[in-house]
């Protein structure tokens, strides 16, 4: 039998957050159950979340917006958010303390809230990384 070690973007692949009012910038733009990750293992797994740079893309020179505005945590545990970084982070379990075999579905949330700190911008953009292992 070989080894199961699978992870899909069932939707919400590309997460999109519109500051089009004054409220959305003041209270920050929650996106409950943006992506929907499905898993499938026949070992011991986890999952992790991170980016691949530091900054956003398409924001002004001299003025980039951090990733770390970007604030996610797994829906069906709820609790307080985390910012996003360029290092992995645990999403589903961690690597020492992994979960048991099997399928399953889950959705992250995020909290995205860069207040009046960065320059407006058309678009700004940043790829958000899943990964899951057994290692």
């Amino acid at each position: 039998m070989p080894t199961v070690l699978d992870l899909e973007l069932i939707s919400g692949a590309n997460p999109v957050a519109d500051f089009n009012t004054t409220s959305k910038i003041d209270a920050g733009i929650v996106l409950p159950n943006q992506t929907i990750i499905k898993y499938s293992s026949n070992q011991a797994w986890f999952v992790t979340i991170r980016t691949n740079v530091a900054e956003f893309s398409g924001g002004t020179v001299g003025s980039p917006m951090p990733v770390s505005v970007i604030k996610y945590r797994l829906n069906s545990a709820g609790g307080s958010y985390t910012p996003l970084s360029v290092v992995e982070q645990p999403l589903i379990a961690t690597s020492s303390s992994k979960s048991v075999r099997g399928t399953g579905t889950d959705g992250v949330d995020f909290f995205i809230d860069p207040g009046y700190i960065y320059a407006p911008a058309q678009d700004y953009t940043i790829q958000i990384i899943y990964t899951i292992s057994n290692l």
